[in-house]
């Protein structure tokens, strides 16, 4: 069942959750109607004044705002939306046993009263049974002798009770649904960002991994096209690099003709044309190189402290000013020959235009990150990416007398990447350049 939901379309899978959320929202609805119900009506009727103004126990009913009773040495004055009537102060006064004169009532007009009366006088309050019933603020006075008994209604609050449990209502089905809304958004997005990853790793490294065919069915075709596209992309450079290979490997045999019938040629001729011969054996030979760098063996365990710690002593032992900083003892999975190759290409381009070279082994987000850094003048950093391509140098500010045909970057790379790792260059704040290659750890190291 889950299976079969995370295989729906985008556009079945978004239209479920809409209905989903609808259905939720609906449900909620029905609670707040059943449970919290209607407002219960907030009012004081005439006889309850009358009641509190003798001093007798007037029926509250768990009313919101209940009449407060204070005595004051003058009587209260109206307030600007407060008005009166004759005959409700004198009902007031028959009821509370005061003299008419000496009983004062205001309250705010209830708009409930305006309805149509047809020909009878308009009404300023709503009446039930013939008692006056007083929503909205109402003050109502006697004068005892010592001072005026004023019986009134607090202020009204800024959300009546009911609308408060409503709040509370909404407030707590909204944090019921977040969970059900974010599993929703994470099951519709998790499918793409694995996909807009997967696509985007194969946009670096062609040769790479191949997109995963799942989730939604428009994102498993999108992903079955661009394997395709990868796989005649893969066809595409495998076919191209055994070309050169054997054109490099072919043109070995010409060569060796030419070196052997140079050598009856005059002595400046035949060393300039040895010179050439030369060039393009190393040229050859880097090729050769390039074209074996970008197949790996079968993948297994490598000890990457050992592999580096190997190669920085073997390079002193040949004199070469290669220094071994600190190496975290650190494991990856990849073909221990064309790791060496990698490193090796790094160490040769260090050492050839800086001078010397630093090794370093560490750990950092789950990954090993070696670090060879060089002394030389550096690369201006627009022309750091071009030095990856096939047959480019580095900038002329580099030694230029120091041999190489421009393919050890490339092959380091296109290793780095068959491994699923990446190779970059960067200049360094103190001079120099510095080589970071990054490789996934293996999962025992992790």
């Amino acid at each position: 069942m889950r299976r079969a939901l995370r295989g729906l379309p985008i556009f079945w899978a978004t239209l479920l959750l809409l209905l989903a959320a609808l259905f939720a929202t609906q449900m909620i609805s029905v609670a707040l109607f059943v449970f919290v119900g209607p407002p219960r009506p907030d009012f004081n009727r005439l006889s309850d004044l009358a009641d509190a103004l003798a001093g007798r126990d007037h029926e509250r009913g768990g009313r919101e705002r209940a009449l407060s009773v204070t005595t004051r040495p003058v009587p209260p004055r109206a307030g600007e939306d407060m008005t009166s009537d004759p005959r409700f102060t004198a009902r007031l006064a028959r009821r509370g046993g005061g003299a008419p004169d000496r009983v004062l009532l205001f309250f705010e007009p209830d708009q409930r009263a305006d309805l149509p009366q047809g020909r009878r006088p308009r009404r300023l309050v709503p009446m039930r049974r013939g008692e006056p019933l007083f929503f909205d603020t109402v003050v109502a006075a006697v004068d005892t002798g010592q001072g005026w008994r004023v019986v009134q209604t607090p202020p009204r609050p800024w959300l009546a009770a009911w609308q408060r449990r409503v709040f509370w209502w909404f407030a707590a089905s909204a944090l019921m649904l977040v969970p059900f809304a974010w599993l929703f958004a994470r099951r519709l997005t998790r499918p793409i960002s694995r996909f807009a990853a997967a696509a985007d790793r194969m946009g670096g490294d062609p040769l790479g991994p191949r997109v995963p065919e799942d989730g939604p069915a428009e994102l498993r075709v999108t992903a079955h096209a661009l394997n395709r596209m990868q796989d005649r992309l893969e066809t595409y450079v495998a076919e191209r690099t055994a070309m050169i290979g054997a054109i490099a490997h072919d043109l070995r045999t010409p060569l060796a003709r030419i070196a052997f019938r140079i050598e009856a040629a005059p002595e400046p001729v035949r060393d300039k044309v040895q010179a050439d011969i030369e060039q393009m054996r190393a040229m050859i030979a880097a090729t050769i190189g390039f074209v074996r760098g970008t197949t790996l063996a079968q993948a297994g365990p490598v000890a990457l402290d050992a592999l580096v710690t190997r190669m920085a002593e073997a390079e002193q032992e040949m004199g070469r000013p290669v220094r071994l900083g600190p190496v975290a003892p650190l494991t990856v999975s990849g073909d221990a020959l064309a790791l060496q190759r990698l490193v090796q290409n790094l160490i040769d381009n260090g050492v050839a235009y800086g001078g010397a070279v630093a090794l370093s082994l560490d750990r950092e987000d789950g990954e090993a990150v070696l670090r060879v850094a060089d002394e030389g003048p550096g690369v201006p950093a627009d022309r750091l990416e071009a030095l990856f391509e096939p047959f480019r140098r580095g900038d002329p500010s580099r030694n230029r007398d120091t041999g190489g045909i421009g393919l050890g970057l490339t092959i380091a790379r296109s290793i780095a990447q068959g491994h699923g790792g990446t190779l970059t260059l960067r200049n360094r704040p103190g001079g120099g350049l510095a080589a970071d290659f990054r490789l996934p750890l293996a999962t025992s190291d992790r």
